[in-house]
This record gives C-alpha cells, structure tokens and sequence, in this order.
C-alpha cells in the first residue's frame, strides 16, 4: 500500500498543472468567488445610504453599520470551522444561496415600503454573518483546485479582481440607486445568484480527502464534552496554530501593522477633506486612485512573484509603501495625494499575492478555512482603529502630525519584516513547499 500511496503522490507532483486560465475549475472559482465579492461590495455602498433616507437618522443609520460590523466579525471564526468540517464546495453554494435570499428579501421590504430601522438592521445583520460564515469556504477552496506553484499567481489575479470590484462597486451602486432603491437591491441579489450558479459547476478534486477529513472530525467531536464546547473550542485552533509557527507569526504581524498605517492614513486624507470643504466628486477621485494604483500593480504582480523571492518582493513593496505615506504629511493638493496614494497602494497587490500564497501553501488543507479566518478576523479587529485614530487624531495634531503618525505605524511593519528573518528570505511559489515543511517540522520539536 505504502508503494502504491507513493507511486501515486509522484504522478500527481510530476503532471503539469493546466495553464491557469485554462482550468475550468478555477475559472468557476473566480467567477463565484467575483459574484460573491461584488455583491458584498454593493450592499455595503448601498444599505447605508437606504437606511440613512429609510431612518432620516445618522445614529440609526450608524447603529445599523456598526452591528452588521460586529455580526461579521463574531461569524468569522466559526466561519472557518465550518469550512474545515464540511464540503467547501457546497458551502459555497448555500453561502451564494442564502445571499440570494437575503437579497431578496431586502427587494421585497423595499418594493412594499416596509423600509424601516429594525427591517434594515435585521437583514443588514443576517447578510453580514452570512459574509462572515461563508467567506473561508471559498479562500480555502482555492487550495483544493491549484497546486501550490499557481497560488500566487491566481492571488494576484485577485487582488486586479478585487480592485476592479473597488473601482465599479460604488459607481454602479451610484446609478442603481439613481434609479430606485429596489433595482439597486434586486442587482445584489441576481449577484449572489450568479455566484451560486458558477460554483454549482465547480468540481473540487480533493472531495475525497475532504470527506475523510469531515468523518474524523466528527469523530473527534464525539468524544468532547459537547458540540457547543467542540465548536467553540475548533474556533480557536487556527489563530493558536498560527501563533506556535514562527515564520506565519510575523506575516499576521506584518499584514495587520501595514493594514492599519495605510487605512488610517487613507481615512485621516478623507476625513481631512471633509473638513477641509473638498466635494464628493473629489473625494471620490481620491478613492479611485487607490483603486487604480492597485490595479495598475496588479497587472505586473504575477511576473513579479515568479522573478523575485517572496520575502524581496515583500520588504521592496513594504518600503515603497512606508515612503509614499511618509509624503503625504507634506502634500495637500488634490491631485498630488491621487499620486501619492496611488503610488502606496501599488505595491500591495504583489505583497499580498506573496505572503498570501505562501500561507495557504503552508498551511493544510484540513486547518485552512479556521486558519484564514483567524487571519482575516485580526485584520478586522485592527480595522476600526483607522476611524478613531483620524477622528481624534486630527483636531490634537493636525494634517501633518496626523498623517505622520499614521506613516509612523507603517514603518513598524517594515521594521517587523526586515528584523524577521523567516519573512526576509522567503523564496518564490517554488520555494514555498520545502520552506513551509521546515518550520513545520521545527514547530513541531
């Protein structure tokens, strides 16, 4: 059996992976996974402003942000043990499905005039856990469709995917809602179905393993105290592994510091802004050129990731990063901050795509979904800080001592990165497997 196990592990690894674009099964992916980022990036333009007509209320409106906030992060982690007990297929089609319904029924209390606080934050709420329930199902589906010399390179599709989905969410959400509150929710529901369809037609080729993987886990639920205690328990097994892996440690480190000196930096600029008297429409050009300096970054990012060894690729990103933000204490036209910010965001695709792939590589695939949960839970809970930190921020240190605070935040992260030698010297895609398994085993010692 031993013999056989081997022989078929070697046609496996020695079999050429179909050229992203022609795999079927990866194609399905991204389209269900782009459907479901869409339609989340539409109701998110798109409620707010509904419940601050429907409430005539700011606070309300507020109150209706914040908790659908708050359910998405408390779904986040049970999120990921769901995808980690269950088919990430099928979980990919009830999350599409349960958009659809939710979908759905905000078309309906809009079509009947039945637009109100408690309808709004009850439906608000129950498509944000949805968010946060189904989310790690698709992330870790990827692993199951590429090998792991292509996550890279899909990841950076992503991130052009996702800059995409940035640049069109708010303006189509503007001219649905020109049209009628209806139309614009009635759009975020025939998303989520498309979704559903794409990932009706996905076949995982690992729904073996994963079956294997779904009966141990029942078994070893079954002799815990409870489910309850199970569930609750399997939540935090991702973030604890994670912690105990040295070289995934200060990539969580890393991704949180980054993220939160360049969000609050991009909320101080907009808040400034505001405060300043600038219109939406510049505002809204400010936004977009984040979107394109993604986007633009986006385009080279995958020739990048297979020329340039991971750990490179990151700090180069990181410090041009660290250094635009460091320009905009110093810069108050609007067209020059389109530039700046433009510039600081370029970047981000490539670093994403480099320690993203390395972490569903190094990652199993059993612990995947309650791993990226744990990841994507600590971005969110950084995430709220941006707000405060340019709300309060602002009024005691003004544009530039603010914005140098923001840019001082940043550069942490790529202090972090240059000291951590296990993020430093990160190799390429194909690099990823040896150096994931030696850490692995050093873990484990």
């Amino acid at each position: 059996m031993t013999t056989k196990t081997s022989a078929k592990n070697s046609t496996r690894t020695t079999t050429p992976a179909p050229a992203l674009w022609r795999n079927r099964n990866y194609l399905l992916w991204l389209g269900s996974d782009t459907g479901s980022a869409l339609g989340i990036a539409l109701h998110s333009f798109a409620v707010p402003l509904i419940a601050l007509v429907a409430t005539n209320s700011p606070a309300q409106a507020g109150i209706i942000g914040a908790a659908g906030m708050l359910g998405r992060m408390l779904a986040t982690l049970p999120g990921g043990v769901l995808a980690d007990r269950h088919n990430r297929r099928r979980l990919m089609l009830i999350g599409g499905m349960s958009g659809t319904s939710i979908g759905l029924g905000l078309v309906a209390v809009a079509a009947t005039g039945h637009l109100t606080f408690w309808s709004l934050l009850t439906l608000h709420l129950l498509m944000s856990v949805r968010n946060g329930l189904f989310g790690s199902a698709s992330d870790a589906a990827l692993k199951d469709l590429l090998p792991e010399t292509q996550l890279g390179s899909a990841l950076a599709a992503n991130q052009g995917r996702d800059a995409v989905v940035s640049l069109a969410g708010g303006p189509l959400g503007g001219i649905l809602l020109a049209v009628s509150q209806t139309v614009a929710l009635a759009a975020v529901a025939a998303i989520h179905a498309t979704a559903t369809l794409f990932a009706k037609f996905m076949v995982l080729p690992t729904h073996i393993r994963e079956a294997d993987a779904v009966a141990t886990n029942r078994q070893e639920l079954a002799g815990r105290t409870g489910w309850a205690h199970g569930f609750a328990e399997e939540s935090g097994e991702g973030l604890k592994w994670l912690w105990r892996r040295k070289d995934l440690r200060a990539i969580l480190l890393v991704s949180v510091i980054i993220n939160l000196g360049t969000n609050a930096s991009i909320t101080s600029v907009i808040f400034a802004l505001q405060r300043r008297g600038e219109s939406a429409a510049t505002i809204g050009w400010v936004s977009a050129a984040i979107g394109a300096g993604m986007l633009l970054g986006s385009l080279v990012a995958p020739a990048l990731i297979r020329r340039i060894p991971s750990g490179a690729l990151t700090c180069t990103g990181l410090f041009l990063a660290i250094a635009a933000l460091w320009v905009l204490p110093f810069v108050e036209q609007t067209a020059a901050l389109c530039v700046v910010l433009a510039v600081a965001l370029f970047g981000a695709p490539a670093i994403n795509a480099g320690i993203g792939g390395y972490f569903m590589a190094a990652v199993p695939t059993e612990l995947l979904g309650r791993a990226t949960s744990a990841s994507a839970l600590m971005s969110m809970a950084a995430l709220p800080l941006a707000p405060l930190i340019a709300g309060f921020g602002f009024p005691l240190l003004g544009w530039t001592g603010l914005l140098a605070s923001c840019a001082s935040i940043a550069a942490l992260a790529g202090i972090i990165a240059l000291a951590n030698k296990p993020l430093r010297t990160l190799p390429g895609p194909g690099g990823w497997a040896a150096r994931a398994a030696a850490y692995k085993q050093a873990s484990s010692v």
